[in-house]
């Protein structure tokens, strides 16, 4: 069975606010100035115009001698400073620009200028510790609470039978994760097998863990992606891990997560038991709708779906 989600990736939005620039003592190559005049060139020696755009055919220098910062920018309003995003492909040294990724600084090594890019929420996910939590335990009616697809696969010792997929969700522990680590346990294995854990797309043709018998109990630590996952019923969960049980051996299986891999810390709701992504309230965000739709349209830039590979 395959998932599927509309598109509910948000657009983000930035204000662009007029800004109070309060600079150091002899401003040396720059004028600032507050007067209504027509736009600037803002060339070395031209008058920088607040409130107005300002055209520069070169490099814009703000000079300082004073103790402190060159260039203080202040908006009790709004953003202080706003960079448009757009792909810059010769920065100079020493520079910071806005990239489709989200910031990026340009430094020169041996000669040679060597483009990095920042890691930020935009592009790049943090591990976030949890209290150590288990999701599924297919030896109990309890522990397979959590199974949105797979119930019916379990048989009377409490093992997934050959040849299953399991879909365990996350509700309450991630919203829009990215993955997890934590860690997989076999026991009343019926003989030798091997079980996958995977978190989106096909069914990769790799092992999480092995066993080479009947009766053991053996454990290994798991990390992999998160994925989305649609039930027949069309019920909707953004954050699921699937299993699969292939046709060599039945074994009982454990399932217990100690980590988060997400974009925001807002992601690892768990941590937060009365509040979720949804509901908790960013100040940099503005509102806590914001902020969700941020962190969804990250989580779902690529293909979330899980798939059984069949």
């Amino acid at each position: 069975m395959t998932s599927s989600e509309p598109d509910r990736t948000a657009s983000r939005r930035g204000l662009l606010r007029k800004a109070a620039v309060a600079g150091g003592a002899a401003v040396a190559a720059t004028a600032v100035t507050t007067a209504n005049a027509t736009p600037a060139s803002a060339a070395s020696g031209d008058p920088l115009t607040i409130g107005l755009p300002n055209e520069a055919a070169g490099t814009t220098a703000v000079l300082s001698s004073a103790p402190g910062a060159t260039l203080a920018l202040k908006n009790s309003t709004g953003a202080p400073l706003h960079l448009k995003r757009q792909d810059v492909t010769s920065p100079e040294h020493g520079s910071i620009f806005p990239t489709r990724a989200g910031l990026g600084y340009s430094v020169h090594e041996s000669g040679v200028p060597v483009r990095y890019e920042a890691h930020t929420t935009a592009n790049s996910t943090m591990l976030v510790p949890i209290p150590p939590t288990r999701i599924l335990d297919t030896r109990s009616a309890a522990g397979r609470a959590r199974l949105v697809e797979g119930a019916g696969r379990i048989d009377s010792q409490g093992r997934a039978v050959a040849d299953s997929f399991l879909v365990v969700h996350l509700q309450g522990i991630a919203e829009y994760a990215d993955g997890m680590l934590g860690n997989i346990t076999v026991a009343k294995t019926e003989k030798a097998g091997f079980v996958t854990v995977y978190g989106r797309g096909d069914r990769p043709n790799a092992s999480t863990i092995n066993w080479w018998s009947a009766g053991q109990l053996l454990s290994n630590g798991v990390i992999t992606q998160l994925g989305a996952y649609e039930t027949a019923n069309g019920d909707y969960y953004p954050d699921v891990v699937g299993i699969y049980v292939p046709k060599a051996s039945a074994t009982a299986l454990i399932l217990d997560v100690t980590g988060l891999l997400v974009f925001h810390p807002d992601s690892a709701v768990i941590n937060s038991p009365k509040t979720t992504a949804r509901t908790s309230l960013a100040a940099e965000s503005g509102t806590a709708e914001v902020r969700a739709r941020q962190i969804k349209a990250l989580a779902e830039r690529g293909d979330r779906e899980v798939r059984t590979g069949e």
